[in-house]
């Protein structure tokens, strides 16, 4: 890339990536960390894959500023711009300026040579793959009933209990409950499977020799 173009995808990046911690942390902040209010357990922290989530489009710019890359400047923008509509809050819409600027990075001042079919179908792939790695924890998500128990250390200690829509406080017990779509370990692998796949597919496409960076892009 030209050094300050080069710059400013890394710096969009670097962006997206704070975005997403800040709002996957948002609802602890809110709701005060370490209340002593008891949730279900969890493979993953949720807060972690809604990061990871939100974080992929970053991935993505770092890998085009790397390799010089315009149409996977544009996949990143794409992906970054459809995930700032999935909260209904609005939370996720300082998405928009970064999405917007990949957009522009990957378009503007582009040579006039058409873009190698392969580069596109690339890039497509790599949006294609992105939207499934947000899908795949989601849809796999399952309703998890639950009560906890103090453990030796005072902290509580979970048991999976079946699906009821009576649930009670036993003696000992510190809490019950039921948490609806809670991950699964196969979404969870599954979306880590399609997230790893969608930076790995953006990176051997674009140092692909049947895809020539830019000659603006290139790394200096």
């Amino acid at each position: 890339m030209k050094p300050q173009r080069r710059r400013l995808g890394f710096v969009l990046a670097g962006t997206i990536a704070a975005l997403a911690a800040l709002i996957a942390t948002l609802p602890l902040i809110q709701e005060g960390y370490g209340s002593g209010e008891l949730s279900g357990p969890a493979i993953i922290p949720r807060p972690v894959v809604i990061a990871l989530l939100l974080a992929l489009p970053a991935a993505l710019a770092a890998v085009a500023a790397v390799r010089g890359s315009r149409p996977i400047f544009i996949a990143a923008g794409t992906l970054c711009l459809l995930q700032s509509f999935v909260a209904f809050s609005g939370v996720t819409f300082g998405f928009l300026i970064p999405a917007i600027l990949l957009i522009v990075l990957g378009v503007e001042g582009g040579s006039r040579a058409r873009t190698p079919r392969r580069a596109l179908l690339a890039s497509l792939l790599v949006i294609g793959l992105g939207i499934a790695a947000w899908i795949a924890p989601f849809a796999t998500g399952e309703t998890v009933c639950w009560t906890a128990r103090p453990g030796p250390d005072g902290q509580p200690v979970y048991t999976i209990i079946p699906n009821s829509d009576t649930l009670s406080v036993e003696v000992g017990e510190l809490g019950s409950g039921c948490d609806g779509g809670t991950f699964t370990l196969q979404g969870l692998m599954l979306g880590g499977v399609l997230w790893i796949g969608t930076v790995a597919v953006a990176g051997l496409a674009a140092a692909s020799p049947a895809w020539p960076s830019d000659p603006d892009l290139a790394p200096a």
